[in-house]
């Protein structure tokens, strides 16, 4: 187990036992640079300002088309199985997890990428249960879900990030990383994405009642 704090430096909102994340994964390196970074930048360490800021700048560009910021979304587990120049699905899925990050966390006060809050869990805190049934937040998940190209998925994933910046509510970018990568590989893979997505922001949880 490892214990996780949430909060900005130095005045944790509290702290949870979180089983250890395999950093040899795609979530595990994602999860772990995401840290890495919202930590630097609370601290106003510089590089990480400016690691965010670069990240920020390829929000919807084409993995490899911002070349500052390769040293940040590569690594040699993301590139397994590539058999051409095109990226691979973990290598997509990592560089749009870390500029949504970006964009995320920008001018935030306290971590805006927290481990065990999947993407539906967070949505649903964008609404209340007694919301009209045009709100626009379920309008946005609905989108989210039946997107059928990831150019489509990746537009409306920019439009949350943004929405829960402005709730500073927080994402697990990590989980969110695998989730893309089994997402563009279709079939049943996206199908349980999508399902577990639905879960969580359609049902009230033990921790929503709390």
């Amino acid at each position: 187990m490892t214990t996780e704090t949430t909060g900005t430096p130095g005045t944790p909102e509290r702290t949870e036992e979180l089983p250890a994340r395999d950093n040899s994964t795609l979530s595990g390196i994602v999860g772990a640079r995401a840290t890495a970074l919202q930590s630097g930048y609370l601290r106003k360490v510089s590089s990480s300002v400016a690691a965010l800021a670069q990240l920020r700048r390829a929000v919807g560009k084409e993995p490899g088309s911002v070349p500052e910021i390769l040293v940040h979304t590569l690594h040699p587990v993301f590139a397994r199985g590539a058999r051409s120049d095109e990226p691979t699905h973990d290598e997509i899925a990592a560089h749009h997890c870390l500029t949504l990050f970006a964009l995320h966390q920008q001018s935030q006060a306290k971590w805006m990428h927290k481990r065990g809050v999947r993407l539906g869990a967070a949505m649903r805190q964008l609404f209340s249960p007694d919301s009209p049934p045009d709100n626009p937040v379920l309008r946005r998940f609905a989108m989210l879900s039946t997107a059928d190209s990831p150019q489509e998925l990746f537009h409306h994933l920019r439009g949350v990030a943004q929405l829960l910046r402005a709730r500073r509510i927080p994402l697990d970018y990590g989980q969110l990383a695998q989730d893309l990568s089994d997402w563009q590989r279709g079939g049943d893979r996206r199908t349980r994405v999508v399902l577990a997505w639905g879960r969580e922001f359609h049902f009230v949880t033990a921790t929503d009642q709390a």
